[in-house]
């Protein structure tokens, strides 16, 4: 098996997402997550850690000028800290993302029965924890 079809396939998507959406990877990681968290608002530091990212990477991304139409940056009134949340166009943005990839998703598996989609969901799942536990080690 040629293990660089995972980075073919990744490529494909993340240009699709790109084409449709207007979004990058980190973008696109960025929305989702906090569409995952139900949009609270999260420090800084909260946001660099789930994303799995630096705080300066985080910072970095957060001005660009496409990131930053679609968040709010909120100084805290207890201490230093920057709570960060989707603005109202960001939110809209996850729903127009959250769209297309139930698109891409049901494109990339149309010929695929139910039970073969399964299994491949299982294997798949397997390979990213495997995959996972050796970047750990």
């Amino acid at each position: 098996m040629d293990v660089l079809l995972f980075s073919a396939v990744a490529d494909n998507i993340k240009k699709e997402i790109n084409h449709k959406c207007g979004l990058n990877l980190s973008q696109t990681r960025l929305l989702l997550y906090f569409a995952e968290n139900d949009n609270s608002p999260l420090t800084m530091g909260r946001l660099a850690e789930g994303l799995n990212i630096s705080l300066s990477t985080l910072s970095r991304q957060l001005q660009q000028a496409r990131t930053k139409s679609y968040i709010e940056i909120v100084r805290s009134e207890k201490d230093s800290s920057k709570n960060v949340k989707l603005n109202e166009a960001g939110i809209n943005k996850v729903k127009e993302l959250q769209g297309f990839l139930i698109q891409i998703e049901s494109n990339l598996f149309s010929s695929l029965t139910k039970h073969e989609l399964s299994s491949f969901t299982k294997e798949l799942e397997k390979v990213v924890e495997y995959s996972n536990a050796m970047e750990l080690a």
